[in-house]
């Protein structure tokens, strides 16, 4: 193919240059790119008449622009003509006015795309349509397709833009279409902007609006980062910092583009998701040219028939001059031509994706017969460089690897209080004792939730047994600055008791103010109820007393628990080992650090393996949690229930292992004690079974109530009403197994994201089933059955009829009318004669027909309930 631009100056002067440079027999193999800088329409038109008179078979498209790339250079004021004349190649091109993505793609389907199909050349008039989503449709339905070209501009003056294609004028997106067996198209990129500062994620967005980074206000993020100048004058100075994210393994930038202070947004050149890791972006010249000629090296051996490009007007007005340099550059791989656009688009070929880019300047080269192709040599003499540029590059490195450095600390922090936090109960608190953060684990053995917890102080969960001195002496310790240390009675949600042993302490900013208390504690509550039998026991048989009193005494001792942490190498070697660990263990630290912790640990560990399985799954970065029996240095044993946890750099790669350690060591001699020794008091415990929190608010009591009544109206017994209304609530247990970017997504579930959230049926199951207490085996059949169906069609099992349990019948009944009438993430609630309309439909299919039967009988009274909530609902707002 060859590749020939054209300034046009008069209808004369480009019938001769035709004449003299286009000797085509079949004019079909023609592209014509029509690029234009403040001319007006009407010249435009003119001048795409002349062209379909001088060669009837091309193809034309054309877009005005914010300035015109031909020959190596950068053009304004004229028009430039881009005549792609190909050998074995063929072109088509069309235009597109006020129609929807659907339409536009299965047109281009039917009548255009072929199988042999290369290159798909695209131009937007931005103001009319918003092309994203016509290209993800391209990357889904083709995503061999290359696809490239950009948004038209209109030198800058943000009012409207002008594309056509053939005889398709003013359209809102038009494409040229080229079909080859032999033509081979490479598209890529060249950006090159350095990231810098913290990685942020994006908290709260839709769409390209912004508005929390680190849930903190994007324009207090840029002041706080940038300065109250930039603050002051975002569109001035606060665009020459976009956000720079990864979609994919494409490197992506969003230049700012408006703001309003007073939401606290900022506008973006394109959309930026919710969840998105982003960092400031900057132009360092010096290092995008270096990088932009060892790219283009790498990326080139042999010079190629014709470079298209397409670069941002925003890359433009930040790069100044520097940008006519990038284009001459450019320019040396092979003939180029384009334009500056509001926004280029891009086909990674490694993804498979589409993107809309900002700042960027991507191209894509074509070629035909690569093999008579002159080999690349791209001798560029680099400028001198100045001593200012040298002290902004040295300051770009300092700052760039001090930022990698805070990375990896902040990383490695992260995944260390992770640790300490899946492994304990943990909680944060201000100055005044008001809660500000809680983990799962807190929110598990209250029985509150995270949203109930924030804001209110820890006497939420204070047990009025507790003395009110001891909670004076702990805020005397830790405003003192010092760690308080002691066994707490507390009281769940349900009103039922536990212990924990709790540390407190203080946390500062490195100025030495204030930051917050931090709370981890042990649940201890097993131990304190066997304590609590043995004091029965002791109060109640004369005969054992002076032995119970013995144990007794010992079970009260062993409540002195405590965190343990000790560090290995990949190895296993340790590295470092806490206070606690050592009073556990009775050695120093000098004896410790360097010792291998195999050599601490019980011999039967090693004999049966378990120190190799730990270490191979921790390899594998798995999280492994362990009873762990270890020799103390005196050759005590001492056990400890330990998670341990992998650590990774920023890279992903393992660098080290943490264990945290809780001394189990009473609890365990504890019940083997009871088992040798008090057969007796054994027997008369029974099985203690572990109780668990149920779901709480509104939703569950009402689920409840609703149980109750179908229950009591089906004829089960009382005894059975009642136990169905308290096992009810646990329905949807397992969704504590579900992520939360399933569960809470507003939108509807893809095929595979329903798969993971059907599981929570099973999940609830296997966390009950093994219980012997009436209750949670009913809890577990209601967790596993209510989402079955009368028709079989329903999960886990597809149990049909009669064969799933009455309970799981009643409460799918119950669940689906209390969630259709309430406002869930993803709906608005459902008017009550909808809700009804449903029930008779799905009668004898998804529901019980007798239960909804003595459901229509006897509505007024579960409408009773309903409203008697609603009310209070209201209320309480």
């Amino acid at each position: 193919m060859k590749q020939i631009n054209y300034e046009y100056t008069n209808k004369d002067d480009l019938e001769q240059f035709v004449v003299n440079n286009i000797q085509v027999s079949n004019q079909k193999k023609i592209l014509i790119q029509l690029f234009s800088s403040n001319t007006l329409y009407m010249e435009v038109l003119k001048i795409k008449n002349e062209l379909q008179t001088l060669l009837e078979g091309a193809s034309i498209i054309t877009t005005t622009t914010a300035g015109i790339v031909h020959d190596g250079k950068i053009s304004d004021n004229k028009i430039v003509l881009s005549f792609s004349i190909f050998e074995n190649s063929s072109i088509k091109a069309t235009g597109y006015y006020n129609s929807s993505t659907e339409e536009i793609i299965n047109d281009l389907k039917v009548n255009y795309l072929t199988n042999d199909t290369k290159l798909l050349i695209a131009f937007a008039n931005t103001f009319k349509i918003d092309a994203s989503d016509i290209l993800q449709r391209f990357a889904q339905e083709n995503p061999n397709l290359v696809v490239v070209g950009g948004n038209a501009g209109d030198d800058f003056k943000f009012h409207s833009n002008y594309i056509s294609a053939n005889d398709n004028d003013d359209s809102d997106i038009v494409f040229a279409i080229i079909d080859s067996k032999v033509l081979q198209v490479k598209a890529d990129y060249l950006f090159n902007w350095e990231t810098i500062g913290k990685e942020m994620l994006v908290t709260k967005a839709n769409g390209p609006t912004v508005y929390e980074l680190d849930h903190l206000p994007v324009i207090d993020i840029f002041e706080r980062y940038l300065g109250k100048t930039v603050r002051d004058n975002l569109l001035k100075h606060g665009s020459q910092f976009p956000l720079v994210l990864n979609m994919g393994d494409t490197e992506v930038a969003r230049a700012l583009v408006a703001f309003n202070y007073e939401e606290g947004s900022i506008t973006f050149a394109g959309n930026i998701p919710e969840g998105q890791h982003v960092r400031f972006g900057f132009a360092d010249l010096g290092t995008i040219e270096h990088k932009n000629i060892e790219h283009l090296k790498i990326h080139n051996e042999k010079v190629n028939e014709a470079t298209f490009v397409y670069t941002c007007g925003a890359r433009r007005q930040m790069l100044g001059n520097f940008l006519n340099k990038e284009i001459q550059t450019l320019n040396s791989i092979g003939t180029s031509s384009g334009f500056i656009t509001y926004g280029e688009f891009f086909h990674n070929s490694t993804s498979c994706d589409n993107n809309l880019l900002n700042i960027t300047t991507t191209y894509v080269t074509l070629n035909e017969n690569v093999e008579k192709a002159n080999t690349l040599d791209m001798n560029i003499t680099e400028e001198e460089v100045s001593d200012e540029e040298v002290r902004l590059s040295a300051l770009t490195t300092l700052i760039k690897e001090t930022s990698k450095d805070l990375d990896e600390n902040i990383h490695y922090l992260e995944q260390f209080k992770n640790a300490v936090a899946s492994a304990s109960i943990f909680s944060t608190t201000d100055s005044s004792g008001k809660i500000t953060d809680v983990n799962k684990n807190f929110e598990k053995i209250s029985g509150y939730t995270r949203d109930e917890l924030v804001g209110k102080a820890h006497n939420i969960v204070r047990h009025p047994d507790t003395d009110s001195k001891l909670f004076k002496n702990m805020w005397e310790t830790i405003q003192s600055g010092k760690i308080w240390k002691g066994l707490v009675k507390n009281r769940t949600k349900q009103g039922s008791d536990y212990w924990v042993v709790s540390e407190v302490a203080p946390i500062y900013y490195k100025d030495g103010s204030f930051r917050e208390y931090i709370g981890i504690r042990n649940d201890v509550t097993k131990l304190e109820a066997v304590k609590q039998i043995l004091q029965n026991e002791v109060l109640s048989s004369r005969e054992n007393l002076e032995e119970n009193l013995y144990y007794f005494k010992q079970y009260e001792d062993a409540i002195n628990l405590s965190t343990a942490v000790l560090r290995t190498d990949v190895n296993n070697n340790i590295k470092y080992v806490n206070d606690k660990f050592l009073k556990l263990s009775k050695y120093n630290r000098e004896e410790l650090v360097g010792k291998n912790c195999g050599d601490i640990r019980h011999k039967k560990h090693q004999d049966e393996g378990l120190c190799d399985q730990i270490l191979y799954r921790l390899k594998n970065k798995e999280t492994v949690k362990e009873i762990i029996t270890n020799i103390a240095k005196d050759k005590s044993e001492f056990i400890t229930k330990t998670l341990f946890y992998p650590i990774k750099n920023k890279s992903g790669e393992i660098v080290e292992f943490i264990q945290v350690m809780f001394d189990v060591t009473d609890i365990y001699r504890l019940n083997a004690e009871i088992v040798s020794t008090q057969k007796e008091v054994v027997e008369k415990m029974g099985a203690i079974g572990e109780t668990r929190s149920k779901e709480t608010g509104d939703h569950v009591q009402r689920v409840a109530e609703y149980s109750y009544l179908l229950a009591k109206y089906y004829g089960l017994s009382e005894e059975e009403a009642v136990l169905l209304k308290q096992a009810s609530p646990m329905h949807d247990i397992g969704k504590v197994g579900i992520p939360d970017s399933i569960l809470n997504k507003p939108g509807k579930l893809t095929d595979e994201e329903y798969e993971i959230m059907k599981t929570h049926a099973e999940i609830g199951y296997e966390m009950l089933k093994h219980s012997e207490r009436d209750i949670l085996k009913a809890s577990a059949m209601v967790a596993y059955t209510h989402h079955e169906k009368w028709n079989g069609t329903g999960y886990p099992q597809g149990t049909k009829g009669s064969d799933i349990h009455i309970f799981g019948r009643i409460t799918a009944v119950a669940d689906v009318f209390d969630a259709l009438g309430h406002d869930r993430v993803y709906k608005k609630a459902w008017e009550l004669e909808k809700i009804l309309d449903l029930f008779k439909e799905e009668k004898g299919k998804h529901f019980d027909p007798d239960l909804i039967d003595l459901f229509f009988e006897n509505l007024d009274s579960f409408l009773d309930v309903k409203n008697r909530f609603d009310a209070k609902l209201v209320a309480e707002k």
